[in-house]
């Protein structure tokens, strides 16, 4: 029997001991307090709302913003991301008004700063957040994949971006399964994806979170399917108050939360 002999690149090597900044404290009713861990493949899916998009916004703006800024706190984990957008439903604008809102309210308690420099600061902070969001659009699986490659290029020379977001993997579904020869069902379609995308990105550490739209799944598809990637599953729906129940295969548990909006941001209870 021939011997089998793996080889690694000198990237890949610096990628296993490069250390990436954690997403400590991004949502502790979900991960609690020292998740999500890197390298973890998070599943956001939803029924009959649209809070997915309102989610991950509110987690990108957890992300980006930095910790601390000229001596004031502001509670960011100050970590990059990269948002590659498929059913087109995120807004930068949104994004930037709810992160200058969130800033509002932080700066305000600050009782030494003057109306003026507040101001300033929060453009200051503003400018420096933004820079750690890389948007990538498709608009067909072809473009997908393609930057599924560049989203690779791009993490192997940024070293602070510890989190790629897909919205969403099921957004070209029904187009390529009109032209396919074979019909696959929804889970294995995204399930390839998604295993494609962890190839690209295996060994850098960077977590993963996706969104699938529900209503296009067949509850007997995720019975059958094969044993699933995702460590986290969240499933977002009305049953009439907004909830959301989360499933951790690495505890092997589940539960749900309540979902509250209080001045645009959503809260779980």
């Amino acid at each position: 029997m021939a011997n089998i002999v793996k080889t690694e690149s000198g990237i890949d090597l610096l990628q296993r001991f490069s250390v990436r900044p954690k997403l400590i404290g991004l949502q502790v009713e979900v991960f609690g307090e020292d998740g999500p861990l890197p390298g973890d493949v998070i599943e956001i899916n939803e029924k009959d709302t649209n809070l997915k998009t309102i989610l991950l916004t509110q987690w990108i703006i957890k992300c980006i913003l930095p910790a601390t800024w000229k001596g004031v706190q502001i509670g960011g984990l100050e970590v990059g991301v990269v948002f590659l957008s498929t059913d087109h439903h995120f807004s930068s604008l949104n994004l930037v008004t709810l992160l200058e809102r969130k800033l509002k309210r932080t700066l305000r308690q600050c009782q030494q700063l003057l109306p003026s420099s507040g101001l300033t600061m929060m453009k200051e902070i503003t400018k420096d957040s933004l820079r750690r969001l890389s948007l990538y659009e498709s608009f067909c699986k072809t473009e997908l994949l393609f930057n599924f490659c560049s989203t690779k290029t791009f993490i192997l020379s940024h070293s602070q971006s510890s989190v790629v977001i897909v919205d969403s993997l099921s957004a070209y579904y029904w187009e390529d399964r009109l032209s396919a020869s074979t019909i696959q069902s929804l889970e294995k379609y995204c399930q390839s994806l998604l295993q494609c995308l962890i190839e690209k990105l295996k060994q850098t550490n960077i977590t993963i979170i996706y969104t699938v739209q529900q209503f296009l799944r067949e509850v007997h598809e995720r019975e059958r399917s094969d044993a699933p990637l995702f460590i986290y599953s969240l499933s977002i729906e009305n049953q009439p108050q907004s909830v959301i129940h989360v499933e951790n295969r690495r505890t092997a548990s589940k539960f749900s939360k309540k979902i509250e909006s209080f001045k645009g941001d959503l809260l779980l209870k």
